[in-house]
């Protein structure tokens, strides 16, 4: 790419129209070229970027940074002022983790008065917005992150609207006096009813999208509601923090522990095994939860009741 338009398209997150390509001085047939053996990628109709390898990403990654370059691609092609970019789309453009909500379409509020629905795979959105509920990311306008999250979680399955909510409330402290405000101005919203039982049930202790997901599958299949970082020490002192503990059934669940503990060298797996020891020695079981796991829910569900059974 030439200097020129790799500094507009730096500016664009990484996107360009093909007017601004010829504007930077490439013919019709050299950005045929490029685009027939994959230099640059057509985003949408009109829209390219620069090919990039994303396969050592975690798939969620990859999906948020395609989101992201179709983001810039559609505001790229709409008038400025018109629309801000909303719901699931602005928690992209935040960097908040998601799992699970529809990232096939952009989502945008419009600013204007003009018919909301979707059109050309854009999900355009009616509704008021009060200057505290924009922001500018990325150079676009967009929704706060308590917004476009309260806007997410009306549209989206319970277990995606308590991952990202789980994230705001432990990377955004600070977000929680905008949802109050938010969770009373949206009281009569479609869906705004599934958005408050995602709020009441997150929790700033849930420290990854693995967690959040397990913690819902736990709840969705009647276990009782697990304390969250309990720290457990013996004679020795500090044993553990671990992810769930359920104290009656003096059971400890960890979420893929021998990857946040392991780092894959012998001795790191040697130090989890003693561990481990140290937290059945204090009369627990321990019950280990791979993302693999997530898939066979009854299998897991099935796991854990077994440990409390042995308890």
């Amino acid at each position: 790419m030439n200097p020129k338009l790799k500094v507009l398209a730096d500016a664009q997150g990484g996107v360009y129209s093909r007017a601004q390509a010829a504007d930077c001085d490439y013919t019709p047939g050299q950005i045929h070229d490029r685009i027939q053996d994959g230099r640059w990628e057509r985003i949408r109709h009109g829209q390219y970027a620069e090919a990039v390898e994303l396969s050592h990403l975690p798939p969620w990654e990859q999906q948020a940074l395609r989101h992201r370059r179709l983001i810039h691609a559609v505001m790229n092609s709409l008038r400025p002022g018109t629309v801000a970019v909303s719901h699931q789309s602005a928690l992209v453009l935040h960097g908040i983790p998601q799992w699970g909500p529809d990232l096939g379409e952009v989502h945008l509020s419009r600013l204007d008065r003009h018919r909301g629905g979707r059109i050309a795979g854009v999900r355009h959105h009616r509704g008021t917005l009060a200057a505290a509920d924009l922001a500018v990311i990325d150079g676009l306008p967009a929704t706060t992150v308590p917004r476009a999250l309260v806007e997410m979680a009306c549209i989206s399955p319970f277990e995606a609207a308590v991952v990202s909510a789980d994230a705001v409330r432990r990377e955004r402290p600070r977000s929680t006096p905008d949802l109050e405000r938010l969770r009373a101005a949206t009281e009569f919203w479609p869906g705004s009813a599934m958005a408050r039982a995602a709020l009441d049930f997150s929790s700033p202790l849930s420290e990854s999208v693995g967690e959040s997901r397990l913690r819902v599958l736990m709840h969705n299949h009647g276990l009782p509601a697990p304390m969250l970082q309990v720290v457990f020490t013996d004679a020795e002192g500090f044993v553990a923090r671990v992810d769930f503990y359920f104290p009656e059934q003096r059971t400890v669940v960890e979420f893929d522990g021998l990857v946040k503990y392991a780092g894959g060298t012998p001795e790191t797996l040697i130090q989890e095994k003693l561990r481990e020891d140290r937290l059945r020695a204090l009369g627990l079981q321990v019950v280990r939860v791979t993302w693999a796991d997530l898939e066979h829910p009854a299998r897991l569900v099935a796991r854990i009741r077994g440990a409390f059974a042995r308890a």
